[in-house]
């Protein structure tokens, strides 16, 4: 019996000393997220809004200095977009496009992640809760418009670029294809 009682004390000691190695492992491990996971309850509703109170101005022809005017509310209000807390100083994985910011197109240093294909590049911005700067591990290389993984910690951090505005900073761990 002494013996037994020895046997499973040593069991449960090795099982949970490496339980608690285990522990560590799974805080590495990267929360897959949406975009829509990085804007905050409610504020979508305040886009909408504003977004069917410009329908009025559909009609209008670039240079319309109506349209220009409707545009640029539309552009403050994107460009002050709030993060969410929820994910600020977690590990995350989220998928995107990049949007190198050097002019050569092809980079070692930071970019921006965006949800859809042309954003920042082709088209107006998305609000500036649905741009993320991401700063790569070194020896990165990404190029304009690559569909992307981006695993690392997510921060807050305001971000103004000629492409757009961030409101949030991955520091990335890995960087993968999409697939």
């Amino acid at each position: 019996m002494r013996r037994t009682f020895l046997y499973r004390s040593v069991q449960l000691l090795l099982a949970s000393s490496l339980g608690a190695l285990a522990l560590p492992l799974l805080a590495n491990e990267y929360k897959e997220i949406e975009w829509d996971d990085l804007m905050p309850e409610g504020w979508k509703k305040k886009v909408i809004l504003e977004l069917t109170r410009m329908r009025r101005y559909g009609s209008l022809m670039d240079g319309d200095p109506r349209a220009d005017e409707a545009y640029a509310k539309l552009k403050k209000v994107w460009d002050a977009a709030p993060p969410t807390k929820t994910y600020l100083g977690k590990q995350i994985r989220i998928p995107g496009y990049a949007v190198p910011l050097d002019a050569e197109r092809m980079q070692s240093s930071e970019f921006l992640l965006v949800p859809y294909f042309g954003a920042c590049v082709h088209s107006p911005p998305p609000p500036a809760n649905q741009i993320i700067l991401v700063k790569p591990p070194k020896g990165s290389k990404v190029r304009t418009m690559d569909a992307i993984w981006v695993n690392g910690t997510l921060l807050e951090g305001k971000t103004n670029s000629d492409a757009g505005t961030s409101t949030y900073i991955l520091n990335a761990d890995k960087i993968t294809p999409y697939r």
